[in-house]
């Protein structure tokens, strides 16, 4: 576009936020009501949020993994048990038994949502009597003395399906495990029972709706509250497992989201009011970025998104991005009203000088905001759609609601001196920074050249990961139980194969079992990351099991029959003695064998490797006849991993390709507009390095900065952009249109910056090091940005924009202070 019709294009719409700001004022208590009801709306759902952070919700409905891992949850209900790990001074000891007894029948008793409660004190217990086989609790006969103990013992360590699943080989720890259920028992209005009317198929298209969030922590709530009733000296208690993750997310974010709300109002009523100095300068923004913010998460609940530990960050951001809005506008006009202008016409003078620009940076900010909706992971693609909502949002109130605000506030007309004396000391030197940029414009771009190559090594170390416990503290009990759990049990984690014979009774060939225990003895053989894999258990477990039974219950006879008539027989006898334990290693037509393989939490990074490792060897080992899958929570784990690399390159790439022709578009000139990209592009290259200096990965946390940072730096780069075209249309002369823009507007830019870095400051309170580190992450971001701005921008201005004479080139130097405010 040539650059007079940019100039035209600017100037009409520049009348149009004029003509805009004479409606407002007109209208101002139709405005205030139309922004108000617009609120109450969008926020009357809020009381129906609702929280998901189960490692599934990290992936899109469609993804192929969590149709996997859904199907597999419908199949064999869930993976994922509440442990609860006991470590006494002794197992085997009738006092720490009893209490073990007693502990096990509370929980069945008093605990909702729990399907199932397995401890050594119903553990299966399968033996032989004659030719008739028994399937019993493992303390059915409760032990008397200490001989009765320590055959107890004996019985309990010849069965290796016991040996790290309910007591480590030390028997130092064992664990009481809680199954919840899989589905949930409210209906899609909270009511009980719905959901087994679901279940039978009213929304067959959804298929049944899984255990509920609320649920889930109404579950461990009253787990909490059981186990403080058996607190004792010298008994160790630790809760771990997926509902219990989910609880200590819910507790955090809480905590999280209170101390960035609170923060964030106390940070912006200091800095509103060390800018403007005015009751209603503090005031009015407050209202506008607080009913953005309240919009918006009520918005999420209009569109069904879950409130996660991803979004945990949004209402703190939301209402520090809404801030910038209202200080450019506020800063217009206080200074208006400082020059003696009348309310009313300060309101429009305001709306015309910077609402252009408002909607400009809004929608860039969007637009880097956007880039996010392109993830793989779902969180993160769910704030791609609602933070820039909650920008257009806070754009809306701030060109609408703050305006009509200003019009029927009645505070004093301007602000105090030591406002504007602040404010044009920061003019000065701003604007001294900006003529040492554009005197030695080349020293400047080399001295960038030459830290850009110093930070390159820097960007080399980046690393991905995904590891959600390091976001915890060192030591967060729940952190401590996982890693316990992870050392002691030889995993905290799990890998679910699905093993498909491709026929009815297919589980009953003697040879396909020996290759599905064949492939069970070789995945305990792997490592991930030094840790060694864990047991892997199967129908092949419970055969050996059976056979073993009856035959005299001797050890050598642990083993698989050779026959098939022989392990269809034996595995009738035991669906006829009453145990339904079949339903957790097959279906119902022993077609499909789940294999349960525990493995170490570690970094999902590493898990690549060796699944690609299990994928190859199974082959082998199972033969092209029997097709397996691969799900549970190592492969999820490994999907979100990916999906971390896959959004960064998405989000990146798409904010860079819709921001830079918006830039172009404003700035009316192909070569400025590219080069102003620069200044943006640095504060994300330099804080990459020093990510890869201090050993920050990038997670589905830290990730989230690069497309904030390129969203919020352009916003700057607007400002200053906008101010500098006008000024070298007048002048000619780039150096002075540089000077004249920082003079005007650079403590426009220092305010916003610095009401930017504290916002994201706030994140540095987090009890969670993922959002500690976005906050860091951004806080440094913001500052190189600004610094870019004032010192980049400029030297690159005077370098691509050629000196035009013209009659304008004559006028006196920049107006004085005074000057500058009427």
């Amino acid at each position: 576009m040539p650059e007079s019709s940019a100039r035209s294009l600017r100037s009409r719409i520049e009348a149009g936020f004029t003509g805009w700001g004479r409606l407002v004022v007109r209208r101002r208590w139709w405005v205030i009501a139309a922004c108000l009801a617009l609120t109450g709306v969008l926020s009357s759902r809020l009381p129906e949020i609702r929280v998901d952070n189960s490692d599934e919700a990290f992936l899109h409905s469609d993804d192929p993994a969590r149709i996997r891992y859904d199907r597999f949850k419908n199949q064999f209900d869930r993976e994922d048990r509440v442990m609860v790990v006991l470590h006494p001074p002794e197992v085997f000891d009738l006092d720490f038994l009893q209490r073990l007894r007693a502990l096990h029948r509370e929980i069945e008793a008093g605990v909702p949502y729990v399907e199932e409660v397995t401890s050594l004190i119903n553990a299966r217990n399968t033996r032989g009597e004659g030719d008739r086989l028994v399937v019993e609790e493992l303390m059915e006969d409760w032990p008397e003395d200490a001989a009765d103990v320590e055959a107890l013992r004996a019985r309990v360590f010849s069965n290796p399906l016991y040996i790290d699943n309910l007591i480590t080989e030390d028997a130092r720890y064992t664990v009481v495990a809680l199954k919840p259920f899989t589905y949930s028992t409210l209906g899609p209005d909270g009511d009980a029972l719905g959901g087994f009317e679901e279940a039978e198929g009213v929304e067959a298209d959804r298929g049944p709706r899984f255990l509920t969030d609320v649920e889930g922590y109404a579950l461990v709530d009253r787990l909490y509250e059981v186990l403080a009733r058996h607190e004792v000296r010298g008994l160790e208690i630790h809760v771990v497992g997926g509902p219990s993750f989910d609880h200590r997310l819910i507790q955090v974010m809480q905590r999280d989201v209170t101390v960035f709300i609170s923060l964030s109002i106390l940070v912006e009523i200091l800095i509103l009011y060390a800018i403007f100095r005015h009751a209603s300068g503090v005031l009015l923004p407050l209202v506008v970025v607080v009913s953005a913010m309240v919009s918006t998460m009520g918005f999420m609940v209009w569109l069904d998104i879950p409130f996660s530990l991803t979004l945990n960050m949004l209402p703190g951001f939301l209402m520090v991005v809404g801030l910038c809005d209202s200080v450019h506008i506020l800063a217009i006009f206080y200074r208006r009203r400082a020059a003696g202008s009348p309310r009313d016409e300060a309101i429009v003078d305001s709306l015309g000088h910077s609402g252009l620009a408002v909607v400009m940076t809004s929608l860039t900010t969007a637009c880097g905001l956007l880039s996010f909706a392109l993830a793989d992971l779902a969180p993160i693609a769910q704030l791609g759609l609602l933070a820039p909502a909650g920008v257009m949002l806070a754009m809306v109130y701030s060109l609408a609601l703050l305006p009509a605000l200003l019009a029927v506030s009645r505070g004093k007309a301007a602000t105090g001196p030591g406002a504007a004396t602040v404010r044009d000391a920061f003019d000065r030197l701003l604007t001294r920074a900006g003529d040492l940029s554009t005197r030695h414009p080349v020293r400047v771009v080399v001295v960038t050249g030459v830290l850009l190559l110093v930070a390159l090594p820097g960007l080399l170390q980046v690393r991905f990961s995904h590891d959600a416990i390091r976001w915890f503290p060192d030591r967060d009990p729940l952190k401590l139980a996982l890693e316990l759990v992870n050392t002691e049990f030889k995993g905290a984690s799990s890998l679910e194969v699905l093993v498909d014979t491709g026929r009815e009774n297919g589980l009953y060939e003697p040879e396909t079992l020996r290759r599905i225990e064949r492939a069970m003895r070789h995945v305990e053989t792997l490592e991930v990351d030094g840790h060694r894999i864990g047991k892997a258990t199967s129908i092949v477990d419970v055969v050996k099991e059976i056979h073993r039974a009856l035959n005299e219950n001797r050890p050598e006879f642990y083993a698989l029959p050779e026959a098939r008539e022989l392990i269809a027989q034996e595995l009738l006898l035991f669906e006829n003695s009453g145990s339904d334990d079949l339903e957790d290693v097959t279906d119902s037509r022993f077609r499909t064998a789940r294999m349960t393989v525990r493995t170490p939490w570690v970094d999902a990074m590493v898990y690549a490797p060796f699944l690609e490792e299990v994928q190859h060897s199974f082959r082998q080992l199972l033969g092209t006849e029997i097709g397996f899958e691969l799900t549970g929570g190592a492969v999820l784990f490994t999907r979100v991993f990916e999906g971390v690399i896959h959004s960064m390159a998405r989000s990146y790439a798409f904010a860079l390709l819709v921001i830079t022709p918006m830039l172009i578009l404003l700035i009316g000139s192909l070569t400025r507009g590219l080069v102003a990209m620069i200044p943006n592009l640095i504060p994300i290259y330099l804080v990459l390095a020093l990510m890869g200096w201090t050993n920050i990965p990038l997670d589905a946390g830290t990730l989230l900065f690069g497309g904030i940072i390129i969203g919020l730096a352009v916003d700057d780069t607007i400002h200053f952009m906008h101010k500098f075209g006008r000024y070298y249309e007048d002048s000619g002369d780039p150096q002075r249109a540089v000077r004249e823009t920082l003079a005007t507007t650079g403590s426009a830019l220092l305010f916003t910056s610095v009401v930017l870095a504290c916002g994201f400051a706030v994140f540095l309170a987090s009890y969670m090091r993922n959002q500690f580190w976005l906050g860091a992450l951004a806080c440094t971001g913001t500052v190189v940005a600004f610094l870019a701005d004032i010192l980049l921008a400029p030297a690159l201005m005077v370098l691509v924009t050629r000196r035009r004479d013209s009659a304008f080139s004559a006028l006196p130097g920049p107006p004085a202070p005074e000057a500058r405010r009427s």
